[in-house]
């Protein structure tokens, strides 16, 4: 999905009295369920909340309260994201798996929505929360683990790079000019930067395979045997390689054609049809690839252009 207009959401609209529970049903609709208490019966909060394909990009601005996702409720509805805390202003304390991380402006945190965690916020607060699939940063399982529920300073690597550029994502929020860029660009910085900072390497056989992806990805017979071949290692191996990055082959190659074509439908310059936009990403079948853009990012592929181009 493109950016899409701006909703907000506040405990104004709730009947009185009942600003925490309304609270509750406000962050488990924009992000995933949860817990929410409040030491002030007369708690106030508010999240704007925009959508950028596949990333969702919240401010939330509130009171004190504390936020907790339970093993229940993962159970119930597991969903396979990460979320980025940027701490604006006040304070937040972070826990998961044991790991404690107390953020100030400027600080950030990276945790999984499929792991319990809660988040304390013990002064009138506001933060900014990226929320996005696990894929997308392709960390290892290894990897992930040394970096999830780290505080990340502002003033520090790779804090120093990151903080101004989630900040100034948020700023364009609204504004003129498509967020979309600078969104895939500073996931793509995290990514890197989380990985170095993990030691998490991918083999460099996975390299390969991504280099050789990223080069056919016009073929339209591309698939995880024509890859393993062209590595002159067996499919089972490489379906083993990308596994312990967290990703299978197909999926990475199929997520690789969907951006491709996501960035040919936002370029005005690009007048070809949407199915020819397809075809020339590998997916020469146009009911499939309207299927599987829409599955990814939330419009068809007309729809995203038509969004992106106005």
């Amino acid at each position: 999905m493109v950016h899409t207009a701006t909703k907000i959401l506040s405990t104004r609209a709730a009947p009185g009295g009942e600003s925490v529970d309304y609270w509750r049903h406000v962050i488990s609709d924009a992000f995933v369920p949860l817990e929410a208490a409040a030491p002030e019966p007369s708690f106030r909060g508010e999240v704007r909340i925009d959508r950028l394909g596949s990333t969702l990009v919240s401010r939330v601005d509130a009171g004190p309260h504390r936020v907790r996702r339970t093993k229940a409720m993962i159970s119930a509805s597991e969903r396979g994201y990460y979320k980025l805390g940027l701490q604006v202003r006040g304070s937040c304390l972070l826990v998961q798996d044991g790991r404690e991380a107390l953020l100030g402006p400027g600080d950030f945190a990276l945790y999984d929505t499929d792991r319990p965690y809660t988040l304390a916020f013990g002064e009138p607060t506001s933060m900014a929360v990226f929320m996005f699939p696990r894929e997308r940063l392709r960390l290892g399982a290894g990897g992930a683990r040394q970096v999830l529920g780290q505080p990340i300073r502002g003033d520090d690597e790779p804090g120093s790079l990151l903080s101004p550029l989630f900040r100034r994502l948020v700023r364009q929020l609204g504004g003129a000019t498509s967020p979309i860029p600078l969104a895939d660009a500073v996931l793509d910085l995290l990514a890197a930067l989380l990985t170095e900072q993990a030691g998490a390497a991918p083999d460099s056989l996975v390299l390969q395979a991504q280099a050789y992806i990223d080069t056919h990805l016009s073929d339209p017979d591309l698939c995880p045997d024509s890859v393993a071949a062209a590595l002159h290692i067996s499919t089972r191996y490489l379906q083993k390689l990308f596994a312990e990055q967290g990703t299978g082959v197909a999926s990475w190659i199929r997520t690789r054609r969907l951006e491709q074509c996501r960035r040919d439908l936002s370029r005005p310059e690009l007048t070809r049809p949407v199915s020819a936009v397809g075809a020339a990403w590998g997916l020469p079948d146009a009911a499939h690839f309207s299927r599987a853009f829409k599955a990814a990012y939330g419009l068809s592929p007309r729809e995203f252009r038509a969004q992106a181009l106005s």
